[in-house]
């Protein structure tokens, strides 16, 4: 008699960008029904942007539709550190038009890979909150920024708007996502490592973790 294959239930929390990487949280089995919460924390980014041009995607994915001088940008570090704290805190941002967003019941990446542009969409600002910001390093022509943020902050749009405020234009060219609520690039099992004893080694691990955090003696 043929033994049944067991079906085990798979889900993620949360997307990233197709050209992006880094930290994905996907629940096994009765883990799916968990991982809202434990995705409630912050995210964290890292990105590279590149000045100069901006693509219909935000990132390298896409057609370049804009270009833009910035030599004007003499001292980099100093006059991006300036504009970082109009980018902090609680603010409005209008999210890609390459983005999972519905509008009218579609998706807006739907939209636009039918041929909608973000001026007939009509995209308006949505408020998002950006904990972190803080410039890494810089060039004369690229800068790299690391933050920590709350859900529904595009990383790609932030970087847009930074070059908007220095009046030209930019185009994130490395996106990495290092952190998701607890978990962080130190936890993840790379790609390339994913079989079903690495996987179960790392819920174990996991729940070990967690267990330990439970018994810790609460502070009165």
């Amino acid at each position: 008699r043929k033994r049944k294959h067991r079906i085990v239930k798979v889900g993620h929390g949360g997307t990233l960008d197709p050209l992006a990487t880094g930290v994905l949280a996907i629940g096994v089995g009765s883990g799916t029904k968990q991982l809202q919460s434990y995705l409630t924390g912050p995210k964290g980014y890292f990105a590279r942007a590149e000045f100069g041009f901006e693509t219909d995607t935000l990132d390298m994915g896409g057609n370049v539709t804009k270009r833009a001088p910035f030599d004007h940008i003499s001292n980099t570090k100093e006059q991006i550190e300036e504009v970082l704290p109009k980018f902090t805190g609680t603010i409005q941002q209008i999210p890609p038009i390459y983005s999972a967003i519905r509008k009218g019941g579609k998706r807006l990446y739907d939209q636009a890979r039918a041929g909608k542009t973000a001026e007939e969409l009509n995209l308006e600002p949505r408020e998002v909150h950006v904990h972190q910001l803080n410039l890494l390093d810089a060039t004369d022509s690229t800068f790299d920024i690391d933050m920590q943020c709350g859900g529904g902050t595009y990383v790609r749009a932030l970087v847009r708007d930074i070059a908007y405020e220095l009046d030209t234009l930019a185009t994130t060219t490395v996106l990495t996502r290092t952190q998701h609520g607890p978990f962080d690039q130190s936890s993840v099992l790379e790609k390339e490592d994913w079989n079903a004893d690495n996987i179960y080694a790392q819920i174990e691990r996991f729940a070990a973790l967690e267990q330990a955090d439970d018994d810790e003696p609460k502070k009165p």
